[in-house]
C-alpha cells in the first residue's frame, strides 16, 4: 500500500490523547495509478479498520511491524490489522507528537508543536503535512501529502479522505477513545479529592536507595511532596471505553486549569448505590505525587480557593466536562507510615506472629520460629497499612535463600510482591528472612524483617467450572436405578499440580475435608445430604460407582457427590435450596488427622428439578381444545365413596388419560376460585376426589385419583363442563417445586353413550313392510348404537339372559339401564310393552339353546300407502344420562 495512504490512517488513528501522529514515505514519485494500484492490494486491510469502526471500537496504538513492511493498527477489542508497506524496504516514518515535540521514528526533532482547543496540531498546507505553532501560524514539515486528505481533532476523531486516480474518493472516520465519550459524571458523596502535603527530608543518598522510584531529594535535602488521599468516582459513558486510557483534567467555571494536578483512573470496584445502581464505567481519579519547591507550596494550596471558600471544578475529558460539583483541598488528618500488610493474591491479610501488620522497624520471627507460612507459587503482595504515606519500598533476601527457595521478587512503582517457586519437601532449610525497606512520604527510611516458612500447599486453589445437577429420583432397593449424583474429574486437579506437586500430592495425601458455603461465601451446616466418595472409574449409577470407591490418593480418577434427596430436600434440616449455587471446597491433607493442607479445589454447583411437564403428560389422543374428555366406565363407577350411600357415581380414574405421572410426593386439586361456564360454582363445588367433600388428595399409583361428580345422578351441574384441576408437591417427596411450577389441567366428565348416535344398521332407514307392522319386533337386527367414538358399535337393544331375573332386559354393555321407544306417528303404530324393550329369552333350536335378543315390540295400523316416520329410541345409561335418536321408518305399502 502507498505511504502517502499510510500518512492519512495513521494521522486520524493516533490522534488518542495528547499525542498526534501520522505516517508518510520518502519516497514520494509514486505515480496515481500505482497509488490506486496499492490501495486495491489493500483491500482487505482496509474493510477490517472499516469493521472494526463500525463495531464501535477505537484505535489505541499503531506501530510498524517488526520486518520494516508494514503498519499494525491496534484496537481497544479485537484483532490487530496489519497494512503491508509498498516496497521491500518499507520506507515507512511514524511521526508523533509528543507533550509538545515533534518525533520521526521515536527521535525528537527540534520542531515544537503548539496545541488548541480549535485548531488541529497537524493539517495539509500546500501540498505538505504542516505543525501548529504558538502564534497560531502552521509551520511546514516538509513531508508531502497526496492522495489523502484528514480533517478532526482528539475530541472529535477524524475523517481521512483517500483519493483515487479518478478524482474519487473514499472516507474512513476513525474515532478516538476521547470522541466516544458522551457522558461523564461525578457520582454522589464521592465528589472530593483531597491530597496531603508532606515535607520530604532525605535520609538516604539517591544513588544508594534500589527501590523502583527515585528518591526525590539528596539525603539532607527537603522538598515538598503531594499526593491524593481521598479520591472521587465518576462514571464513563458508554462503559465500553477504557476509562483508564483516557487523559483527565480539572477546570473552573471561568476555565482555569490548576497547576500540579496530574489525574490518573483506576478500576473502581466497590458498589455504589447512590446515582447509578450498574457499577460498569466506574474510575476512581487519583492525583498522581507532585513535587513541589518550599517557596511555591502555599501558591499550590491557594489556588483552589476563592476567598474564604473552596472552588468547585469539572473533570473534563476532551469536549466533555461534568457538572462543576468536585473539591480539591489539604486534608488535615495526620498520615504516618507505621506498619505494613501482607495480603495474598485475593486481598486476604496473612498474619504475622498472629497479628495482621508488621511494624516498619520490626524483626518477626527467627529461623527457629517463624512467623508466617505461605505457599508456593503465589504471589503475596506488601504495602503500607496507611499506604498513602509510603513513597518506595524494597524487598529483598539473601543469595541462599533465593536459590534454596526460589524466591522471585517485582517491584514496581506502588506495587511490592514475592513469592516461592521451589515445590515442598525439594528444600532443606526451615525458613527465610525477608528484609522490607522503606522510605516515607517524609523521607523516613526503616527496616524490618519477617522470617517465613513454606507451607505444604503444593499448588494454589483450583476451581471448577460450575456444575448444574438436575436431580433424579433415589433408589434404596435398587442403586443400579439410582442416578442421583454430579462429579469431577480429578484430572483437572492433577494437572494443576504440575509434575512435581502430584508425584508429591500422590505420595503425601492422606485425607479430605468437605465444607459447603453460600454464594456469598458462609458456611452451611451440611451433615449427610450429601455423600461424597472416590472412584477409580465412573460409572452412570451408584451400585457400579460404589463398588469402584477408592480411598483419597492416587487410585482415584473421579469424585462423586451423591445427593439424599430426602434429606437434602428437606426444608426444616437441610441448608440447601433449588436455583441457588453453592460451592463445594474439598481440602486435602498430609495426615489422617490434623496435618497440614496440601492444597484444595472448589465445585461450584446448582440443585435443579425436572420440570413438572417431564413427570406429568396427558396423552393427545384424548384431548381436543385443551380439555381432555373423559368418558366413562362402569368399572369406576363404585370406586368414590360418597358417604354412606353406596350408590353409583358419575366417577372416572383419571390415570386413564395420563401417559404418564408421578406417584411419590404429589397432589392433585380441584380449582377453588374460578367460576366454571353457566354453573356460577368453581370446580370443587362440582365434584369430589376420591371421597365426598375432598377437593385434593395425594396422587396415588394405578389410579392417580378419582374425579366424581357431585350433585343428583344423572343432573350433576359439573357434567360435560370443563373442570380445572392442579397437581403440585415435592420431587422424590422431598424437594418442594415453586408455587409457580405445577401441573394444570382441564377435563370434561361425559358419558360415552349419550355422546355417541343410534342409527339404522343399513341403509338411512328402516324399512317395514305394513303387512308385518303388527307385532314387528324392532331389534338389534335392524339398528345399531355409537359410542362417542364411531368406531365402537354396541347392541341397542337386550342381548343377554339377565341371570338373576330373566324376566328382566339385559345387556352385554353393562353400563346400559334401559332401552325405550315412542313412535313418530301413533296412526301408523305405536310400541308395545310400555315402550320398554324387552327381554332377551332363549328357545331350542335342533337341540341347542340359543339366545333371542329382545326389543321393541311395535302394534301396528293400517295405511293406505307408503309412508314415512321415526321411532325415537332412548338409551339410558346406569349414571341417568339418556341419548334420544330419531331413527327414520320407511312403512311400505305394495313395494
Amino acid at each position: 500500500m502507498n505511504k502517502k495512504f499510510l500518512s492519512a490512517i495513521l494521522f486520524g488513528a493516533l490522534m488518542v490523547s495528547s499525542t498526534g501522529t501520522f505516517v508518510s514515505c520518502k519516497d514520494y514519485d509514486d505515480d496515481i495509478d500505482n497509488l490506486q494500484g496499492q490501495i486495491t492490494a489493500n483491500a482487505d486491510a482496509i474493510k477490517a479498520l472499516q469493521d472494526l469502526v463500525g463495531s464501535g471500537k477505537y484505535v489505541t496504538s499503531v506501530a510498524k511491524t517488526a520486518d520494516g513492511h508494514g503498519i499494525t493498527f491496534t484496537f481497544n477489542q479485537g484483532d490487530p490489522v496489519t497494512i503491508t508497506l509498498d516496497d521491500e524496504k518499507g520506507n515507512g516514518d511514524v511521526v508523533k507528537v509528543v507533550d509538545g515535540i515533534l518525533y520521526i521514528n521515536d527521535e525528537p526533532q527540534e520542531l515544537k508543536v503548539a496545541t488548541s482547543e480549535t485548531k488541529p496540531s497537524i493539517i495539509m498546507q500546500d501540498g505538505v503535512w504542516a505543525v501548529l505553532q504558538e502564534d497560531g501560524t502552521y509551520k511546514s514539515t516538509g513531508v508531502p501529502v497526496s492522495g489523502v486528505s484528514v480533517v478532526g481533532s482528539e475530541a472529535d476523531g477524524f475523517t481521512l479522505t483517500i483519493f483515487d486516480k479518478d478524482g474519487n474518493k473514499q472516507e474512513v472516520k476513525v474515532p478516538t477513545a476521547t470522541s466516544i465519550v458522551s457522558d461523564l459524571i461525578l457520582i454522589d458523596n464521592k465528589q472530593n479529592l483531597d491530597f496531603k502535603k508532606f515535607t520530604y527530608t532525605g535520609e538516604v543518598v539517591i544513588k544508594e536507595w534500589k527501590g523502583p522510584r527515585t528518591l526525590p531529594a539528596e539525603k539532607g535535602k527537603q522538598i515538598n511532596l503531594v499526593s491524593s488521599v481521598e479520591t472521587p468516582v465518576v462514571q464513563i459513558n458508554p462503559t465500553g471505553v477504557d476509562g483508564k486510557e483516557l487523559t483527565y483534567s480539572l477546570v473552573d467555571s471561568k476555565n482555569n486549569i490548576p497547576n500540579h494536578i496530574a489525574l490518573k483512573a483506576t478500576d473502581y470496584k466497590e458498589l455504589v448505590v447512590e446515582r447509578t445502581a450498574n457499577p460498569n464505567g466506574l474510575y476512581t481519579l487519583s492525583m498522581n505525587e507532585a513535587f513541589i519547591s518550599m517557596d511555591d507550596v502555599e501558591k499550590f494550596i491557594n489556588q483552589f480557593k476563592d476567598g474564604d471558600n473552596y472552588k468547585l471544578y469539572a473533570v473534563t475529558i476532551g469536549n466533555i466536562r461534568s457538572e462543576y460539583q468536585l473539591k480539591v483541598q489539604e486534608s488535615q488528618e495526620k498520615i504516618n507510615l507505621t506498619q505494613l500488610e501482607i495480603k495474598d493474591a485475593s486481598g486476604n491479610l496473612i498474619e504475622i506472629n498472629g497479628q495482621k501488620f508488621v511494624g516498619i522497624n520490626q524483626t518477626c520471627g527467627s529461623s527457629e520460629h517463624l512467623a508466617a507460612k505461605i505457599n508456593t507459587n503465589e504471589w503475596y503482595f506488601v504495602n503500607g497499612k496507611n499506604a498513602g504515606a509510603l513513597y518506595d519500598m524494597h524487598l529483598s533476601v539473601d543469595d541462599d535463600a533465593k536459590t534454596l527457595f526460589g524466591i522471585e521478587i517485582e517491584e514496581t512503582v506502588g506495587t511490592y510482591k514475592f513469592r516461592l517457586t521451589k515445590t515442598p519437601d525439594n528444600i532443606t532449610k526451615a525458613g527465610f528472612k525477608l528484609t522490607l525497606e522503606t522510605v516515607s512520604n517524609e523521607g523516613a527510611h526503616e527496616t524490618a524483617n519477617v522470617w517465613f516458612g513454606q507451607a505444604s500447599t503444593i499448588s494454589n486453589e483450583v476451581v471448577y467450572d460450575p456444575i448444574t445437577h438436575q436431580l433424579s429420583k433415589n433408589s434404596t432397593t435398587d442403586l443400579s436405578k439410582d442416578k442421583n449424583f454430579f462429579q469431577i474429574d480429578l484430572t483437572k486437579m492433577k494437572d494443576a499440580l504440575g509434575t512435581e506437586g502430584l508425584a508429591l500430592w500422590n505420595t503425601k495425601v492422606k485425607r479430605h475435608e468437605v465444607t459447603y458455603l453460600k454464594a456469598d461465601g458462609t458456611p452451611l451446616t451440611e451433615t449427610d445430604q450429601i455423600v461424597e466418595t472416590f472412584v477409580s472409574e465412573l460409572k452412570d449409577n451408584m451400585k457400579g460407582n460404589n463398588d469402584k470407591a477408592v480411598r483419597v490418593g492416587k487410585t482415584a480418577k473421579n469424585m462423586i457427590f451423591a445427593v439424599n434427596n430426602k434429606k437434602a430436600g428437606n426444608k426444616e434440616t437441610s441448608p440447601f435450596r433449588i436455583g441457588e449455587q453453592y460451592t463445594a471446597v474439598i481440602t486435602f491433607y498430609d495426615a489422617l488427622t490434623g496435618g497440614e493442607k496440601l492444597n484444595s479445589i472448589k465445585v461450584p454447583f446448582t440443585f435443579t428439578l425436572p420440570a413438572i411437564t417431564e413427570l406429568f403428560a396427558i396423552d393427545p389422543g384424548f384431548v381436543q381444545d385443551n380439555v381432555a374428555n373423559c368418558y366413562l366406565y362402569e368399572d369406576d363407577s363404585d370406586k368414590y365413596i360418597a358417604g354412606t350411600t353406596t350408590s353409583t357415581t358419575a366417577t372416572f380414574k383419571l390415570s386413564r388419560i395420563f401417559s404418564k405421572y408421578d406417584t411419590n410426593g404429589f397432589t392433585v386439586k380441584l380449582n377453588t376460585t374460578d367460576k366454571i361456564g353457566s354453573t356460577d360454582k368453581v370446580s370443587s363445588q362440582l365434584a369430589d376426589l376420591n371421597v365426598a367433600g375432598y377437593d385434593e388428595v395425594p396422587v396415588e399409583p394405578n389410579q392417580l385419583a378419582y374425579l366424581a361428580l357431585t350433585g343428583t345422578l344423572g343432573q350433576e351441574p359439573g357434567y360435560d363442563q370443563v373442570l380445572k384441576l392442579t397437581i403440585d408437591g415435592k420431587f422424590d417427596n422431598a424437594w418442594t417445586y415453586p408455587s409457580d411450577a405445577v401441573f394444570n389441567f382441564q377435563v370434561k366428565v361425559m358419558s360415552p353413550i349419550e355422546k355417541g348416535k343410534i342409527v339404522p344398521k343399513e341403509g338411512n332407514v328402516v324399512t317395514i313392510k305394513a303387512s308385518d307392522l303388527d307385532g314387528y319386533k324392532f331389534g338389534n337386527d335392524v339398528i345399531i348404537g355409537y359410542t362417542y367414538n364411531t368406531e365402537v358399535s354396541y347392541k341397542v337393544m337386550p342381548d343377554i339372559i339377565n341371570e338373576k331375573d330373566n324376566s328382566k332386559a339385559a345387556w352385554s354393555r353393562t353400563d346400559i339401564k334401559e332401552v325405550t321407544g315412542e313412535t313418530g306417528n301413533k296412526l301408523y303404530f305405536e310400541v308395545g310393552n310400555g315402550g320398554l324393550a324387552t327381554a332377551a329369552t332363549t328357545k331350542t333350536i335342533d337341540g341347542k339353546e340359543v339366545t333371542v335378543e329382545g326389543g321393541l315390540i311395535l302394534k301396528g295400523y293400517q295405511v293406505d300407502h307408503t309412508v314415512e316416520t321415526t321411532i325415537k329410541i332412548k338409551v339410558e345409561d346406569i349414571w341417568g344420562r339418556v341419548k334420544s335418536s330419531p331413527v327414520p321408518v320407511k312403512i311400505t305399502v305394495g313395494e
